[in-house]
């Protein structure tokens, strides 16, 4: 099990990675009406889909170039017979928001991973970042285990439903407003995590 101290580490450097790469990594949205603050009204769903493509393969590039992927295609063709599992490595204030249906939450499988080791264990969050690096570590722990590429904005560009308390909502969190890259049809949340208590 990840202690706490790895796990806020982790955390930080994800951020860090994720900040690095809009300022350095030249991905920001020029030109396509997305930017601070959110979409411009009438921004087609087929350019925010390129860039959701476009922001997740820069990030692939630079982060986690050998860790392996599968599409939001190819997870819903995969063999039926083969035990498979989605993991959604988010924060809890997102996972509160919507879900992948069938998904377990990161800490569901750090507390059952024995039970994981022959299937195939799929990771998401927003657009994959978080989940990219969270492959590397599983493939590292010797698990089979593919990146949904693009995630969670790849999962509603093929417009499929999500799940908040067992019932479907298009309703998703999208980590913030700069990562607002959703087509029409649901509805972008943005919240922040509850405060801590002590340091």
């Amino acid at each position: 099990m990840t202690s706490p101290g790895l796990f806020g580490r982790w955390r930080v450097a994800a951020a860090l990675a994720a900040a690095a790469i809009l300022a350095v990594g030249g991905l920001a949205l020029h030109g396509i009406g997305v930017g601070r603050g959110g979409l411009e009204a009438g921004t087609a769903d087929n350019v925010l889909a390129a860039e959701v493509g476009r922001r997740y393969g820069g990030m692939k590039r630079l982060l986690f170039p050998a860790q392996p992927e599968i599409s939001v295609a190819e997870w819903l063709a995969r063999p039926k017979g083969r035990p498979a599992v989605l993991v959604d490595v988010r924060e809890p204030h997102e996972q509160r928001v919507s879900m992948l249906p069938g998904a377990i939450t990161k800490q569901d499988f750090e507390r059952h991973s024995a039970r994981y080791r022959s299937w195939l264990v799929v990771p998401y969050c927003t657009i994959g970042l978080r989940s990219g690096l969270y492959t590397r570590e599983l493939r590292g722990r010797g698990f089979e285990v593919r990146n949904l590429a693009g995630s969670a904005l790849a999962w509603a560009h093929a417009g499929l439903p999500f799940e908040t308390k067992g019932k479907a909502t298009r309703r998703v969190h999208v980590f913030n407003a700069d990562w607002n890259l959703l087509p029409r049809g649901y509805e972008p949340v943005v919240s922040k995590p509850p405060p801590t208590s002590g340091p």
